[in-house]
C-alpha cells in the first residue's frame, strides 16, 4: 500500500484548533484526488476535468492544496498533514465571524465524486469511517459536535461540498454534529428574492448567529438566496431552492438553538 503525505501545509502560528471541515474530493477517484493533494507543484495537465478550461494550456500552474485526511471509499484513512499543522483545504470563507479558517481547523477530505461526478451516494464503510474520525479529532482538540461543519457552510458562494447525500442527522445521532429536528412543516413561502422588511432583518440575524457569513440589512439579495441554498444543503437537502419557506424557517431556528448564539 502506498503511503501518502503532502508537504503542502505550514504553521497555526498558535491558533488552537476549534473546527473540523468535511470536504468531498470531488475528483473522479481517490488516487486522483491523493495525487492532487501531495503534489508540490500541481500543473493543470496533470489534472484535467470539469473544473478547468478545454483549451487550458497544460502547463498553467494550479493552487497548491493538501488536508489532514483523506478517507477512501472503503474506509481507508490517510493523514497526509499532522494536526498541529495548518493544511490547506479551505480557501476563502469565514465561520462565526472569523476567516482563515485553515489555520483554525481540522480538514477531511472524503472521497467522492462530488456534482462534477454524479454526486454518488456514500459508501457504509466510509461514512463509518468518518464518524470515527471525526470522534477521535473531537476527542483529541477538546470539542464537540458544534465544530464539525460543511466546506458549503463557509464558503456557501464557492462549493458545496460534502454535499446533500452527506448523512449530517446520522452524525448529529452520534453528536458528532448538529443537525435541527423539527416535526413536519408545510413549505408555505415566507420570502424569496426581493423581499423585505423585518422578517430578512431576522433571519440574517439567526444565520449570522449560526455563524453563516451574512451581513445585516432588511433585504432579501441574491447573495442572501446563496447563503439560504448552503444552508438547506445541510439541514434540508430535499429541497434546495434559496428561499425561505415555514419548513425552512423552523429548521432554521431549531439550528440555532442546538448550536448557540456567539455574539449579541
Amino acid at each position: 500500500m502506498m503511503s501518502w503525505s503532502s508537504p503542502n501545509f505550514d504553521s497555526r502560528e498558535g491558533t488552537p484548533v476549534s473546527l473540523v471541515v468535511l470536504h468531498y474530493t470531488g475528483m473522479a477517484t481517490a488516487e486522483d484526488a491523493l495525487r492532487r493533494l501531495v503534489d508540490p507543484a500541481p500543473v493543470a495537465g496533470a489534472f484535467p476535468g470539469p473544473w478547468q478550461a478545454a483549451d487550458i494550456d497544460p502547463a498553467t500552474p494550479l493552487a497548491r492544496v493538501s488536508s489532514h485526511w483523506v478517507v477512501e471509499e472503503n474506509g481507508r484513512l490517510h493523514e497526509l498533514v499532522p494536526e498541529q499543522h495548518r493544511a490547506w483545504h479551505a480557501g476563502r470563507g469565514s465561520w462565526r465571524g472569523a476567516e482563515n479558517v485553515n489555520a483554525r481547523s481540522v480538514g477531511i477530505e472524503i472521497a467522492n465524486g462530488g456534482h462534477d461526478f454524479g454526486l454518488p451516494p456514500y459508501p457504509e464503510a466510509q461514512i463509518v469511517a468518518v464518524m470515527g474520525l471525526v470522534r477521535d479529532i473531537l476527542s483529541r482538540h477538546g470539542l464537540d459536535g458544534r465544530a464539525v461543519i460543511a466546506h458549503s457552510d463557509l464558503a456557501p458562494g464557492r462549493k458545496a461540498d460534502p454535499g446533500e447525500h452527506f448523512p449530517w442527522a446520522r452524525l448529529a445521532q452520534a453528536g458528532l454534529a448538529v443537525h435541527p429536528a423539527v416535526p413536519p412543516t408545510p413549505r408555505l413561502p415566507l420570502a424569496s428574492v426581493g423581499s423585505q422588511g423585518a422578517l430578512v432583518a431576522r433571519l440574517r440575524w439567526k444565520l449570522a448567529q449560526i455563524g453563516y457569513g451574512v451581513g445585516e440589512g432588511d433585504v432579501f439579495d441574491e447573495e442572501l438566496s446563496v447563503v439560504v441554498r448552503a444552508v438547506q444543503r445541510r439541514i434540508r437537502p430535499a429541497l434546495i431552492d434559496g428561499a425561505l419557506d415555514l419548513e425552512t424557517s423552523a429548521l432554521i431556528d431549531d439550528f440555532l438553538e442546538r448550536v448557540g448564539t456567539f455574539r449579541s
